[in-house]
């Protein structure tokens, strides 16, 4: 088994780059042919890795560990879904991460040895939106636009991790809070002024219930 882990340097807080490379190689002493490591460059890198590295893998398992939020996350798993050797760890380093919430106990998580020798794997539902698919939460709206425009202001000095949050929660208050959308699911049609429009797959979202 091949062990990835897909690294975002621009989650979270600070680069996790860093400190991170030194305990993979430190675990994989001595077994180093498992493991390999891949440093995100932008938005949608990491899906179109993945997706390489399974029709690349001739059958081989492997297991993709998602190192940054919620959006890494998203992305290992467009690149990852329907690929039958492959499965997803996540290691939470990122502003946001709702996904680990889902499940009982998250310290395991932050915990990758228990990550590497933890062998049960669980099958998720997925959300499809068009081309696109969710594991834990797809939305549109509000919402939406705030995480969206997170990452344009943590190019800003000094505005990280929850400060980049909260201005773009702050912005997007001021420019509008409701749009007009027409959205249909499973055949039922949404046609109205909304704040936003949510379908989930947990028990969490936006840091709360």
């Amino acid at each position: 088994m091949k062990h990835i882990f897909v690294i975002n340097p621009a989650a979270g807080k600070t680069n996790v780059t860093e400190a991170l490379l030194p305990r993979l190689h430190a675990l994989f002493v001595g077994r180093e042919e498992e493991l390999e490591t891949y440093l995100t460059t932008g938005v949608g890198d990491a899906t179109r890795f993945v997706k390489e590295r399974c029709a690349a893998s001739n059958g081989e398992h492997l297991r993709f560990y998602s190192c940054g939020g919620d959006g890494t996350m998203n992305e290992v798993l467009q690149g990852l879904a329907g690929c039958a050797n492959a499965a997803m760890g996540v290691v939470p380093c990122g502003s946001g991460n709702d996904f680990v919430k889902i499940f009982t106990q998250t310290e395991p998580f932050r915990d990758i040895n228990a990550l590497l020798d933890e062998p049960v794997t669980e099958d998720f539902d997925l959300i499809r939106c068009g081309k696109d698919l969710a594991v834990n939460v797809c939305s549109v709206g509000f919402d939406a636009r705030i995480g969206t425009d997170v990452a344009k202001y943590k190019k800003i000095p000094f505005v990280k991790g929850f400060g980049a949050y909260a201005l773009s929660a702050v912005v997007n208050t001021v420019k509008r809070v409701k749009e007009h959308y027409i959205v249909r699911i499973n055949g039922e049609v949404i046609d109205g002024s909304e704040t936003l429009i949510l379908a989930a797959n947990g028990r969490y979202y936006g840091g709360g219930f």
